[in-house]
């Protein structure tokens, strides 16, 4: 915004005493008008909430028409310069383009007496020259905004009228949103519809047209050409490669709450589990790409006076991933983000029908710079035609994890035990229902630790899992309910006891699938509730004579094993460990630490490695 133009004054002079008069005025016209509409607005009644004498605005504006021109030009330019901050602010292309819509329909924009006041303004603009000529202008700095940022996204062909659409976008929608006043909101949703618009609009890159910016237009389309990828993305500098990364963990830290609210309503899981523990893994993950792709391995390592070692990496073009519905989000960023790191393409696949999380985190990828074809998600039945069409060209994992478990030494903190199985961090959990981590209890401490158990159920409320105070979600349907209840029914017929809950949960939502927490004591591992991935509230506890007897049954749980252990002596527990075979464990509840503890999948690289001789 030039300081000259003299439909946007500078600010400068607003600080001084006739300034500041000036705006005073002003802003009880803005009052006026909003409280009693434009025609009541009189000198006199804005004189009055104004406190001071009508012959002020003569002196001031002339008269009322100058001085609802003057309100006009304020508002116009309290607008423009909001934009230019967020303008300023913006650190990529598609960044600058959404400033302008993120501006113009911010929550202030919807406020009531401004939006009477726009409105009262809109309707005058037939009968008035002055006023057309600040909504010209109005118009023009928006039209030229978005043409600057959109210059590097679009073809030029094709410039004037991407932003003539979004430029009638943006102010329809707004118009829109004013039809129905009481249902008006905060703007979120012309701001959403405004967005899903622009990424259309841009192409993503030679996206077929109407496609979302984060699933392609079928999984076909999507297929890498003989493993290649994402030429782009696999041709961008590793440095640029490394900042693109740490903008994408920027955008995640910022959303933070609202990706936990959609991941919440993709999931079920309470919003206040998934926003403490998903997201820091997820924004980790993206860190530590950012790193991995600033500081590559050496290539070369000197092994001698005469000779040195080659270290040959060969990325895969792309990684197909399907992803678990309990925590699809959690499992699509800790792949993507070291595949892409690596130089990789990324294809999620959910198998639930919506994965809004994960939409969105495609869409933050590439606001960040990383380019469209780079990362891609199909949900629902596309998601098991893409792992079938891609798979075979792709790297891939399945999408089940498996369950861990947890060991309660004879010499335990219960207490302490109890509190980290059903509240904790569970670091050692690869899903966070509490179906998919089995319980093994000493004899010793087996009662004592199902009493605890029992009571600390019973404070757990089932309800809506966007509410923060949420404790428990819902199952995901009524066939992931009623297999629930047949497995602790088939528990129960085979020797379980039943401790708690068991029986379905009526919430007063319709067709939320509740369960209420759920006890079973006396459970072994060959029943259905232990075997079978019900992502359910489900404590279960298995008795083992000792520790011996303990580890030779963990042993039968594979390599992979994650445990959890709770000791009072850390050498023994850690005696333990060795003999169940686990693959990583946590003791007494020591948080994870993704450097270590938790390192996200890898496989994305070839690497041969051979002996150089300088002789």
């Amino acid at each position: 915004m030039a300081a000259s133009d003299p439909a946007f004054p500078d600010a400068d002079p607003m600080r001084s005493f006739e300034a500041e008069r000036r705006r005073h005025l002003i802003e009880a016209t803005i009052e006026t008008v909003g409280d009693v509409g434009f025609k009541a607005a009189s000198l006199g009644e804005i004189a009055r909430r104004a406190g001071v004498s009508p012959g002020l605005f003569a002196h001031y504006f002339g008269d009322k028409d100058g001085l609802l021109e003057a309100t006009l030009r304020f508002m116009a330019t309290r607008l423009a310069r909001a934009t230019a901050l967020r303008m300023r602010a913006a650190r990529s292309p598609i960044e600058r383009v959404l400033a302008v819509p993120e501006s113009t329909l911010a929550p202030e924009e919807f406020d009531r007496r401004t939006s009477a006041v726009w409105l009262a303004f809109w309707g005058q603009i037939m009968h008035s020259e002055p006023y057309r000529r600040v909504q010209a202008i109005y118009l023009r700095r928006m039209r030229s905004n978005l043409r600057h940022a959109l210059r590097e996204l679009v073809p030029p062909e094709r410039l004037e009228l991407t932003v003539s659409t979004i430029a009638a976008t943006i102010d329809g929608l707004w118009l829109q949103s004013h039809a129905n006043i009481e249902a008006r909101g905060d703007g979120a949703e012309a701001r959403a519809a405004v967005r899903e618009l622009v990424m259309w609009l841009i192409g993503a890159g030679g996206r077929v047209a109407g496609q979302s910016p984060s699933a392609p237009a079928s999984p076909q389309a999507w297929a890498p050409v003989e493993g290649a990828g994402s030429p782009a993305w696999r041709a961008v500098d590793r440095l640029d490669r490394a900042e693109a990364l740490r903008r994408v963990a920027e955008l995640l830290r910022r959303e933070r709450r609202s990706l936990a609210r959609l991941e919440a309503r993709d999931t079920l899981r309470p919003v206040s589990d998934v926003e403490a523990h998903d997201l820091p893994l997820i924004i980790r993950a993206f860190e530590r790409a950012a790193e991995r792709a600033a500081d590559p391995r050496p290539e070369r390592v000197r092994l001698g006076s005469a000779c040195y070692g080659v270290e040959l990496r060969e990325t895969a073009g792309g990684v197909a991933a399907g992803v678990h519905w309990s925590a699809a989000l959690l499992s699509a960023g800790r792949i993507a983000a070291p595949a892409l790191a690596a130089g990789s393409s990324v294809l999620i696949c959910s198998a639930a029908r919506k994965a809004r999380a994960i939409d969105r985190l495609g869409e933050i990828l590439f606001e960040a710079g990383v380019p469209s074809d780079a990362f891609a998600m199909a949900a629902g039945e596309d998601a098991e035609r893409a792992m079938r069409v891609n798979a075979p060209a792709l790297v891939a994992w399945d999408r089940a994890p498996a369950k861990s478990a947890v060991f309660v030494g004879e010499d335990a903190d219960v207490p302490a035990a109890a509190a980290a199985l059903l509240t904790g961090r569970r670091p050692w959990a690869r899903g966070r229902a509490l179906s998919e981590t089995v319980v093994f209890a000493a004899a010793a401490v087996r009662r004592p630790l199902v009493e605890r158990l029992k009571a600390g159920l019973r404070s757990l409320e089932p309800g809506d899992p966007t509410d923060p105070a949420c404790d428990v979600g819902p199952l995901p349907d009524r066939d992931a309910l009623e297999q629930a209840l047949s497995a602790i029914a088939e528990a129960g017929a085979a020797g379980a006891s039943l401790r708690a809950g068991g029986r379905a949960h009526e919430s007063g939502r319709g067709r939320a699938c509740h369960l209420r927490p759920t006890l079973l004591d006396g459970v072994d591992e060959t029943m259905a509730v232990v075997r079978t991935p019900l992502f359910a509230p489900i404590v279960s506890v298995c008795e083992a004579a000792d520790e011996t007897e303990a580890a030779a049954r963990l042993r039968a749980f594979g390599r992979d094993l994650r445990l959890g252990v709770f000791a009072a002596d850390p050498d023994r527990a850690l005696r333990f460990v060795a003999e169940a075979g686990a693959s990583v464990s946590w003791i007494n509840g020591a948080s994870s630490h993704p450097d270590w503890a938790a390192p996200e999948p890898d496989g994305f690289e070839t690497v041969r490695r051979a002996v150089v001789s300088e002789a």
